[in-house]
């Protein structure tokens, strides 16, 4: 690997026309990687377990079905030796844990070799570089730097170093994540106005999904007022010209903020990038007084989201029950993740309203309820005019190349 990586490639290339095995004599030794993890000299490179090789501003990548070798060649003075894989503009995530790395690429897993890594140095510069502030009184932190999302954690509660880095992707159209009726659906239920919490496990799309709906209403509604508020930025729109942002800090709580929102910007929609705790009667708050609200909250599915946000409520008044979220949020859309053959699947598994302290499928697993019974839940007028002619709007905006 450290010779030629220009004549692998047209190697690679000729073998995979001819469907041979070739190996190849290298002018210099490569580095090879034992089932230890170790590095070692070889002569020979068995070029066939290789699929692509990459050549990225700081270094060079090589990667086969499921393990990434990179090689840095230049010194980055934020992300250290793992600069090659983080400029590659198809890498998603990256997880670090002590000396142990892994990338999801396309969709696709990898363990990741890096010659000469070294975590902890790496981990601490970026720590510095991004300003988050950790220490053994905060053992975890979050910071944002060059479009990436960062997460730390010190080995006090997690026996070694760790960070995860996840890339800040460019927003999906929503008819690229969700079916034509189902988006047209999600964005009436908004609009009625009611309060709507996207719940799913850490990276199933929850954010993504929030962040597409946003857009498609900024685009075919621009008057409407949105205020976002967030404690790290993760929510990125195409349009922000009508987008009131707050980022929650040491000094300004999201209860805070929320607050001064509703008085001071009086938006249309309200939209908390992830509901964690106190702050959850402040948000719900917005949708008693007649403002969309929207949120993310981790949860497996719905009826476990409504547990434990029942226990959040309980937080700040003892007698909150499952009841009094059935009665306060209108609806919850559950995102699922799934990994098949090494392969990240995400997808809307349901749509649920509340009615009657009861959950109702909208949707679920590729199944709508009628028109009729979707009909039931609305008045005949919502948000941004009447029933009829906002639904059939919608409609056609999701089916046509407007949308």
């Amino acid at each position: 690997m450290l010779r030629s990586f220009q004549l692998l490639k047209k190697k690679l290339d000729k073998m995979e026309k001819r469907g041979e095995k070739v190996k190849m004599k290298l002018k210099r030794q490569s580095i090879r990687i034992n089932d230890e993890n170790e590095f070692f000299s070889r002569d020979a490179l068995d070029i066939k377990e290789y699929m692509k090789v990459i050549t990225c501003k700081s270094g060079k990548i090589i990667l086969n079905e499921d393990i990434i070798y990179i090689y840095p060649l230049e010194k980055n003075p934020i992300w250290g030796a793992l600069a090659p894989i983080v400029e590659f503009p198809e890498t998603q995530e990256i997880f670090v844990r002590g000396n142990r790395v892994w990338a999801t690429i396309r969709g696709r897993r990898y363990k990741v070799y890096i010659k000469n890594f070294e975590p902890e140095k790496t981990i601490n510069k970026l720590v510095i570089k991004s300003g988050a502030r950790i220490d053994y009184s905060k053992p975890q932190s979050e910071a944002e730097i060059d479009g990436w999302r960062l997460y730390f954690k010190l080995p006090l509660i997690s026996d070694d170093i760790e960070m995860t880095a996840t890339k800040v992707v460019n927003i999906p159209r929503l008819s690229k994540i969700i079916d034509p009726i189902l988006a047209a659906r999600l964005l009436m239920i908004i609009l009625k106005p009611s309060v709507v919490v996207i719940v799913g496990p850490a990276g199933s799309g929850k954010t993504t999904l929030l962040s597409s709906l946003l857009d498609e209403i900024t685009s075919i509604f621009p008057h409407l007022r949105i205020s976002i508020i967030e404690q790290v930025k993760e929510i990125y729109l195409k349009n922000m010209s009508n987008i009131a942002y707050s980022k929650a800090g040491p000094n300004t709580s999201v209860t805070m903020l929320i607050r001064q929102s509703m008085r001071y910007e009086r938006p249309d929609i309200l939209v908390l990038g992830e509901l964690r705790g106190e702050e959850i009667w402040s948000w719900i708050e917005a949708g008693r007084l007649g403002i969309a609200a929207l949120t993310t909250y981790h949860s497996p599915n719905a009826k476990k989201a409504i547990f434990s946000m029942a226990e959040l409520m309980r937080q700040s008044i003892k007698d909150a029950t499952v009841e009094t979220v059935m009665q306060l949020v209108d609806c919850i859309v559950v995102m699922k993740k799934f990994v098949v053959g090494g392969i990240i699947h995400r997808e809307v598994e349901g749509v649920y309203l509340t009615y009657d302290d009861k959950l109702v499928a909208l949707y679920k697993r590729g199944v709508h309820a009628s028109e009729e019974r979707f009909r039931r839940f609305f008045s005949e007028r919502i948000m941004i005019g009447d029933f009829d002619s906002a639904y059939s709007l919608l409609k056609r905006k999701v089916q046509s190349s407007e949308f």
